[in-house]
């Protein structure tokens, strides 16, 4: 019986400990979102133009810099968009 105690007091105290996160990870549930605004499944022709005004600032930046393109840098860069 006296190796029962100490085995049973270590486990309500590792519930004790446990349950309080527990219940409140289950209560973060993140917020659904806004009716009429979901990700696009596909570029749409805005993203299409802006890759590709992206790519020919890199080109430029390579043809007249000599600078070589680092992969996984973001530089800065301002979108134009096209007007109709």
């Amino acid at each position: 019986m006296r190796t029962f105690y100490p085995i049973s007091k270590r486990a309500a105290l590792a519930l004790m400990i446990t349950v309080p996160f527990t219940l409140s990870a289950s209560g973060q549930t993140p917020a659904p979102p806004a009716s009429g605004t979901k990700k696009p499944t596909s570029a749409t022709p805005r993203m299409i133009d802006e890759a590709i005004q992206r790519s020919q600032a890199r080109s430029i930046k390579e043809r007249d810099l000599r600078v070589p393109e680092q992969f996984g840098s973001e530089e800065p860069f301002t979108y134009v968009p096209k007007t109709n």
